[in-house]
């Protein structure tokens, strides 16, 4: 059987840029290998690719007209990808790229530990760096904007579930162990004074940037947003569908240029400007103003949930309990039910818990943080435990599921790739 993953075309960036200190100008006397549009795949670019492949295995072998092929064809695949993204008229603004470009570094100076340690690797200086890559950026961005388009939405019905799973139930992966646990979270909110007088603060720095018109400088030194204060407050450009529900509800209805009022969402209160519109994204910046929580606080969520665990008797009660009270949106509607999840896949606090309690036991309140809330506390319920096992219909549909969507995308790229090749100018320049 094929593996069952989806396959993505876009080779991570950092396994092109390193290429660039393995392969000095001389090394290749370059020529054109293959033609796609207007756009030139040459030598170097390939066997680039394949010295840094030899990186992860040292089998491979730099002359291998295999393995040269394949990267080839994979390589076209890409600038068909990248030019039909451009024939779409799919755009990349420049925040987007910068954004990106500023991953990248900063997780490749994580990696290695200091910028003098990138540059020594990559073999020019960060300016340079950043001249070489910003293209490739823009074009892995393209990409990823043009797949999601394509690719993103794709179901599967329950009988093609099942049809997936008759097809290749012999070469369905083993299942580990893992533990069916429900939860019900209580956010620990602050008392309405204190929140009162951060709205009040909130309001008064408004005021100011209205009359000043000085939101960076706002931003930079009230703003409680660490990775956005020293940029202004800038979040970049976000789709709709993908903020926070309260800023998205003010945002989109904003004008270019607009400070909103002070905004409330479980992280606390944000005044935003609008920095740019189209149709489905927005550009802003906000100063964030968060909430803090105290021991009271924190005593008293506690004993809510200490209370429940007393009083919570069965599974049903526990499910009705969390659709009546807990705080988490993604579990609530399901009675706060995790899933069946491996002890790898739990916080080292939850996994320790979940080990040491018997089917049927609540655990004490444990801490939970999630992106719009920093601090809660949760407890959970342990059902049962699921030996590892042979995946099945009944016990791992979901999972069934998954992976028959990332085979019907495996299918769809590769009919969307001959679309693409039948359709769209490419050529291979033979020696």
């Amino acid at each position: 059987m094929k593996k069952i993953i989806f396959v993505s075309v876009l080779i991570v960036i950092s396994a092109y840029f390193s290429t660039y200190s393995q392969l000095k100008k001389g090394d290749i006397i370059d020529r054109i290998v293959a033609i796609v549009g207007d756009e030139a795949i040459t030598e170097s670019d390939i066997k680039g690719r394949i010295v840094f492949m030899m990186q992860q295995n040292p089998n491979l072998k730099l002359d291998d007209p295999v393995i040269f092929k394949n990267i080839l064809n994979t390589a076209i695949d890409e600038k068909l990808i990248i030019a039909k993204a451009k024939e779409d008229s799919i755009e990349v603004s420049d925040d987007e790229v910068e954004q990106r470009w500023k991953l990248f570094l900063d997780q490749s100076i994580m990696q290695l530990g200091s910028e003098q340690r990138v540059e020594a690797v990559y073999g020019m200086s960060i300016p340079k760096m950043k001249n070489e890559f910003m293209d490739e950026i823009r074009n892995k961005i393209l990409s990823q904007k043009i797949m999601d388009q394509e690719f993103s939405r794709l179901d599967v019905s329950n009988k093609e579930v099942e049809e997936f799973y008759n097809k290749f139930v012999d070469s369905l992966p083993e299942v580990p162990e893992s533990y069916s646990l429900y939860r019900i979270v209580k956010n620990v909110n602050m008392k309405s004074k204190a929140k009162e007088e951060i709205y009040n603060q909130s309001m008064k720095v408004r005021d100011s940037i209205l009359k000043f018109n000085t939101f960076d400088e706002m931003a930079a030194k009230y703003s409680n947003d660490n990775a956005t204060a020293g940029d202004g407050g800038d979040l970049g450009w976000i789709q709709k569908g993908k903020f926070l529900p309260e800023l998205e509800k003010v945002g989109f209805n904003m004008v270019v240029g607009e400070v909103s009022l002070p905004t409330e969402t479980p992280l606390g209160y944000h005044i935003m400007k609008l920095l740019d519109k189209r149709k489905e994204e927005i550009k802003i910046a906000h100063i964030l103003f968060k909430f803090g929580q105290n021991d009271n606080d924190k005593e008293r969520i506690k004993s809510i949930l200490d209370s429940l665990k007393e009083n919570i008797n069965s599974l049903d009660i526990f499910k009705q309990a969390a659709k009546e009270v807990s705080d988490d949106n993604d579990t609530r509607g399901f009675g706060g039910a995790i899933g069946n999840t491996p002890l790898e896949n739990l916080s080292y606090q939850v996994a320790e818990a979940v080990k040491n309690m018997k089917d049927g036991e609540i655990s004490a309140p444990i801490t939970f943080s999630s992106e719009v809330n920093d601090f809660s506390y949760q407890i959970i319920y342990r059902e049962k435990v699921i030996p590892k096992h042979k995946a099945n219909l009944q016990d791992d549909y979901n999972l069934i599921k998954q992976n028959a969507i990332q085979h019907r995308k495996v299918e769809k790229y590769a009919e969307w790739i001959r679309e693409l090749r039948a359709t769209m100018y490419w050529e291979v320049i033979k020696n």
